[in-house]
């Protein structure tokens, strides 16, 4: 076919759709939201699954943790010493490389900030595949006692803090009380690129066998694979084990692909149900148009015929129609980029803790995906107005004062995609309904803390502050002026932030069941505090008594703390290591198996959700703080607004060490609605995009039956000359429209029941045949097809019968 024949009848369809600018208009605003949607789920779903990691050769990366099975240790970091050893003992990776997450005070260079500082061995970056963008990589030398202090800089934070100026290379920067040369920029890209500053890992002579503070990745040699590597991995966990029975008795190692890196099995199933939901939306939007168009074929009969008459065959009266839909949908294509950028733009104001969600964009693979999703919804929206257009009888459609009502044929058609409409709407409410309901009983819970008018933020003191007493001197001053302030009611300090912060473990068991197998021993969090972090937090006293000032740890002139030491543990942990026993007075080793710190249990207080409100209360070591205990996260109690103090905050920090950042000042109320900001993300889109299926369905099933009464419209006027009443014309034409909305149900129901197993895991005390979100789901879309059905029928009853007579 000649390019002109083309050309001509694209232009044809553009001037048929501007001579019906109304359904043009909503057709191409349906496909928009339709298309637009499914772009900026596409494309934060591209970001977090399935954009490559930036490491050369990334299948050949892994991920190693440690294990102790018979303990139920399943997955923990390295501790030093093994990492080190098993660096020179591995005979599967060319590379392997220890990551271990610090903080430090950027002071200098415009105002100070508290930076994250993360130390990394020589091999990291060659572990990765990555290279410096700028500078180098560190050497073994820079990792070596005395030598030149040296840093890499992340790409992002060289960008914000340094405007990307290539002269900071030699620069000098101060972190804490130490002065490092920057040698390199890295690239951008995430996960492990994208911290604030790099220093070199030193490699001590006697690491650290008791502390799992080190994460490892590993490049496998050439020819090895996983599970050749593991093998070998448990080769050198044997020999571990025998030349440090102490440490590491039953040790193991894990190796995960990196593919594991960004985003976890939640996320991913998450991420997988939205972009189902949205292809909902889209598909529903196409069969809304495929019912615009079949209406508007009806419409078109006698040009139709006019065409067959001319000479038209029927594969060129198909491509006409087909013309016409993809030319809708690249118009509705164009407009939902539009609403993509501004929507994407809007997700990523916003805090969602979605993996790589700064990376998300209209790149070429998000735009390809568009344009072939138009492609797609074109074809689709026309292949049943095209099909159905060759049929019109030339004898009919030429007829004058024939009406163009269509056939029983197309009626059926239509009435088929409606139902279809509401089986997918059925799905999405229906997922909508139990993330709502689970989210409901997910802001039930009860955190342990009491949140309200409660100021949190991060102080980050260095190492040499507590070595030097200079932190508890510094602690005390700002204790004693901020009670000191008329509108704070009690203030505290924690080594590390509910809900947000890390989650340090121990082995913990009774000092009275020293025999017990490793396995009967918990893991326990454990948790620094000053004696006012409880009552600043809320946190119940149950039994015994809160911290003192007193119970701060002696220490030896070795540095080390004394055996005894007083604690407050949580209620399900005193349960769990003193069952139908008062545990105040009891003692508890701590680190078992590795320090076996005898200490003496003098409180008990309420158990909380550290780890996030779907998880279960964790078991809770409170130990008191003294000259050498970090804490740095901040807890003031009000009694007004909490940020409205932060001015006085700044002030007393200021006076007290000008060289301290104040860092990640919330509310505790936005600590826990970030907390549960994924499931308020997908909660929130779900119910959007079934609420935008629920409304297209709506318009489809008010489409399809206005479509029935004109078709009808002599039977309805017979009827109503042979006698019948309003309300047997009222029931006949809403049962004519709620016939495929039931069959929908049906079909929506049959559906919803095999997909909501499938997202089970997203839900929070609730089932997936939680049978009031059934019944509320099958009440809505039956009241609101009724009403789509009610406007319609309305009309029925005004059909004049001599007229509708006439004309037939």
């Amino acid at each position: 076919m000649q390019m002109g024949t083309i050309t001509g009848e694209v232009r044809q369809a553009a001037r048929g759709l501007r001579r019906n600018p109304a359904l043009a208009a909503t057709a191409v605003f349906t496909l928009a939201l339709g298309i637009g949607a499914t772009t900026v789920v596409f494309s934060v779903f591209y970001a977090a699954l399935l954009q490559p990691l930036p490491f050369r050769d990334a299948e050949h990366v892994v991920e190693l943790a440690e294990t102790r099975l018979e303990k139920g240790w399943t997955q923990m970091a390295f501790t030093e010493a093994n990492f080190w050893d098993l660096r020179a003992l591995n005979r599967s990776f060319e590379e392997l490389g220890a990551y271990h997450f610090g903080d430090a005070n950027l002071i200098g260079n415009g105002p100070a900030e508290k930076v994250s500082c993360i130390a990394i061995s020589a091999g990291f970056l060659r572990a990765l595949g990555v290279t410096p963008v700028l500078g180098r990589d560190f050497t073994e030398q820079d990792a070596q006692k005395g030598a030149t202090r040296v840093l890499l800089l992340g790409n992002r934070f060289w960008k914000t803090r340094f405007a990307a100026d290539p002269g900071i290379m030699g620069k000098t920067l101060r972190l804490d009380e130490r002065l490092y040369t920057v040698i390199g920029v890295l690239p951008a890209g995430e996960p492990w690129l994208d911290e604030k500053t790099y220093v070199p890992l030193e490699h001590p002579t006697d690491p650290n066998r008791g502390s799992f503070e080190f994460f490892v990745v590993g490049r496998m040699a050439p020819g090895v694979s996983i599970e050749s590597a593991r093998a070998d991995l448990q080769r050198v966990a044997g020999m571990l084990a025998q030349s440090n029975p102490k440490d590491d008795k039953g040790m193991g190692f894990r190796v995960d692909s990196s593919a594991t890196w960004v985003a976890n099995d939640s996320t991913k199933l998450a991420l997988r149900v939205l972009l189902g939901a949205v292809s909902f939306v889209l598909l529903i939007a196409c069969v809304n148009i495929a019912n615009l168009l079949l209406a508007r074929g009806v419409s078109r009969q006698k040009e139709i015929a006019v065409r067959t008459a001319l000479g038209a065959s029927r594969g060129r009266l198909i491509r006409f129609v087909m013309l016409e839909s993809i030319l809708l949908s690249g118009l509705g294509a164009a407009l939902g980029l539009g609403v993509a950028y501004v929507s994407l733009g809007a997700l990523q104001g916003l805090d969602l803790r979605i993996p790589r969600l700064l990376e998300a964009g209209l790149n070429a693979r998000v735009l390809l995906f568009t344009a072939l999703s138009a492609v797609f919804t074109g074809l689709l929206s026309g292949l049943a107005p095209a099909l159905q257009s060759p049929s019109t009888a030339i004898a009919e459609g030429l007829r004058d004062g024939a009406r163009q009502t269509g056939s029983r044929a197309q009626g059926r058609l239509r009435a088929i995609l409606v139902a279809g409409e509401v089986a997918l709407s059925f799905l999405l409410l229906v997922g909508a309904g139990l993330l709502v309901r689970s989210f409901i009983q997910l802001m039930k819970v009860d955190p342990g803390f009491q949140t309200e008018h409660r100021l949190m933020f991060s102080v980050s003191m260095p190492d040499a502050y507590w070595e030097k007493g200079v932190g508890k001197q510094f602690l005390d001053q700002f204790f004693e002026r901020v009670s000191g302030v008329g509108d704070v009611i009690s203030a505290g300090a924690v080594s590390s932030r509910p809900l947000e912060g890390s989650n340090p473990g121990m082995g913990i068991t009774a000092s009275t069941n020293l025999g017990a197998a490793g396995r009967d021993v918990p893991w326990s969090s454990w948790r620094i505090v000053t004696p006012g972090y409880f009552r600043a937090v809320g946190l119940p006293l149950l039994k015994g008594r809160l911290l003192a000032e007193s119970d701060k740890p002696v220490w030896s002139q070795k540095g080390e703390p004394e055996p005894l030491r007083h604690v407050v543990i949580s209620e399900r942990l005193a349960r769990l290591l003193f069952p139908n026993q008062d545990a105040v007075g009891k003692h508890a080793l701590l680190w078992k198996g590795q320090s076996n710190l005898d200490s003496e249990v003098v409180g008990v207080v309420g158990d909380t959700h550290e780890r996030g409100l779907a998880s279960s209360p964790a078991l809770t070591v409170y130990l008191p703080y003294g000259a050498r205990a970090l804490v740095g996260e901040f807890v003031i109690h009000t009694r007004s607004n909490p940020l409205a103090l932060m001015p006085t905050v700044r002030s007393i920090i200021g006076s007290l060490d000008p060289n301290l950042p104040i860092a990640e000042v919330r509310s505790f109320d936005d600590v826990i609605h970030r907390s549960v900001a994924p499931q308020r993300f997908n909660t929130i889109l779900l119910g959007i995009f079934s609420g935008l299926a629920l409304l297209l369905a709506t318009i489809g099933i008010y489409g399809v039956l206005s479509y029935a009464v004109r078709r009808r419209t002599a039977e309805i006027g017979l009827r109503v000359a042979l006698g019948a009443s309003g309300g047997n014309i009222l029931r006949m034409t809403i049962s004519t429209g709620m016939r495929p909305v039931l069959a929908g149900l049906v079909v929506g129901a049959a559906g919803a029941a095999g997909l909501s197993r499938y997202f089970a895991s997203m839900l929070f005390g609730t089932r997936p045949f939680d049978l009031p979100t059934w019944l509320a789901v099958i009440a809505l879309v039956l009241v609101t097809a009724l009403i789509a059905c009610y406007l319609p029928s309305r009309r029925a009853l005004r059909i004049d019968p001599s007229v509708s007579l006439r004309i037939e």
